[in-house]
């Protein structure tokens, strides 16, 4: 796993707080569409936007993890295939000598 560093740490709480200002416009937006759209019996419509939003959220968390980890993995396979390369030049350079 990569060390934690202080640049990382602030961009991670920048995004998150955009991310929560974002929540509540759309918990706002959505709440006004309710009661335009559903004026009667606004509780049941809620829960089912809270329901339909939370699905959408693990579903997007899980594909930014996914995604993430596939990366991770990529990064790293590439660096190693690096590393090695650079290792094979330096064997020639010797046997060269």
């Amino acid at each position: 796993m990569n060390s934690i560093s202080v640049a990382r740490i602030v961009k991670t709480s920048i995004v998150s707080a955009f991310t929560l200002t974002a929540a509540f416009i759309w918990r706002d937006v959505i709440i006004d569409a309710i009661e335009l759209y559903f004026p009667t019996s606004t509780i049941f419509y809620e829960f089912l936007a809270a329901i339909v939003v939370t699905i959408f959220v693990i579903i997007a968390i899980y594909i930014t993890l996914k995604t993430e980890s596939e990366a991770e993995h990529l990064f790293k396979k590439y660096q190693n295939f690096y590393k090695s390369e650079k290792v094979e030049k330096k064997l020639k350079k010797k046997k060269k000598r």
